[in-house]
């Protein structure tokens, strides 16, 4: 994707504040499949990028591939420099692949489309506000009544894993994570 003007600040220019793909996109990504898979990450090889967007020794674009605890591997492409991408978001499998395109963004819209030896079908998927939805539920959680969308836990594969990604590009070798450990192994 692209990054709009008004979201570029502390993202490109400031190291010291998180800034770069990696711990702004990363992050995001490495929660989706570890959700969508239902799986934990063992590792992950990744690349970085300075397309020229960003500055200060920031990445602006990061590609990974991730394998996971049940030998399952996966890839991510993140970036702030890419106009004209959609988003979107595949899963194959022996039995089918879901499609979804324009799915990774903060707003609810998007399409899943799930292709079988039968044919395509077009899923129906509630498009409600994650923000609201996720408000909702961890104040549920707060009452007693369920659990929040994304628990510490998740945040801290999710930081765990694009910290992983950092040290990989850094190292150019494969880096297990290990969230128990507070950091990438």
């Amino acid at each position: 994707v692209y990054l709009p003007e008004n979201l570029q600040g502390w993202r490109i220019t400031r190291p010291e504040a998180g800034g770069g793909v990696v711990l702004d996109i990363t992050v995001h990504d490495a929660d989706t499949l570890r959700f969508v898979l239902g799986d934990d990450p063992l590792e992950v090889s990744a690349f970085t990028q300075a397309a020229g967007m960003a500055a200060g020794g920031l990445e602006d674009g990061a590609m990974c591939i991730w394998r996971f605890k049940s030998g399952v591997i996966a890839q991510s492409h993140e970036g702030f420099t890419t106009k004209f991408a959609g988003t979107g978001f595949e899963v194959h499998g022996s039995e089918g692949s879901l499609i979804a395109k324009d799915v990774m963004t903060q707003k609810p819209i998007g399409s899943v489309l799930l292709r079988t030896a039968k044919g395509e079908e077009e899923l129906s998927f509630n498009r409600e506000d994650l923000y609201v939805r996720s408000l909702r539920q961890f104040h549920a959680a707060i009452r007693g009544e369920g659990q929040p969308s994304a628990t510490g836990e998740d945040g801290v594969w999710s930081l765990t894993s694009a910290e992983a990604a950092l040290q990989s590009a850094k190292s150019g070798k494969s880096v297990a994570i290990d969230p128990k450990l507070g950091g990438a192994g």
